[in-house]
């Protein structure tokens, strides 16, 4: 003799397995921060918190341990390659010796690159990523940053590749 409730269970059990991963579908993972004073947007992890100056001019996109970041500063009035300098020196100034990995010009959307490392106060190697775009009347500096050992995990590519000017 068939048990009918147990049946029934079964093929409900069975509807929400097949359907469930349509469901999570619905959430894309990523959400929009939009900026109006520094004119731009970036995608970022929905379980990353966004920090924002009064000014709007830095941005810092943290993950949920606050070991990987985004920082998105916006300023005027220099070229890519000199913002890039500045970069450097401010880096120095706060960690010590930093290890220029590459430092370049950039063709397409970008128009400077660094990759560096520099060692923090508590003996962990840092890895970061900067991408400088130059306009008329701005001057943006997207920065990716995370411990050496873990900087692959963090979606920093896909992020950086959402920076939209509008």
């Amino acid at each position: 003799m068939i048990n009918y409730k147990r049946f029934w269970f079964l093929i409900l059990g069975l509807i929400v397995l097949l359907f469930s991963p349509f469901v999570a579908c619905g959430k894309t993972g990523y959400t929009t921060y939009t900026n109006e004073a520094g004119r731009y947007t970036i995608n970022y992890p929905y379980t990353w918190k966004v920090e924002v100056s009064e000014d709007g001019t830095k941005c810092l996109i943290t993950s949920p341990t606050r070991r990987g970041s985004v920082m998105i500063d916006v300023v005027e009035g220099m070229t890519a390659r000199e913002a890039a300098q500045r970069w450097l020196i401010s880096l120095g100034t706060a960690w010590g010796e930093v290890i220029k990995l590459e430092d370049r010009p950039m063709e397409g959307f970008w128009d400077w690159y660094l990759f560096y490392e520099y060692e923090t106060d508590y003996y962990e190697t840092f890895r970061g990523e900067a991408y400088f775009k130059q306009t008329e009347t701005h001057l943006y500096k997207v920065d990716t940053a995370a411990d050496k050992a873990g900087y692959e995990s963090y979606p920093f590519s896909t992020i950086i590749s959402s920076f939209k000017l509008r």
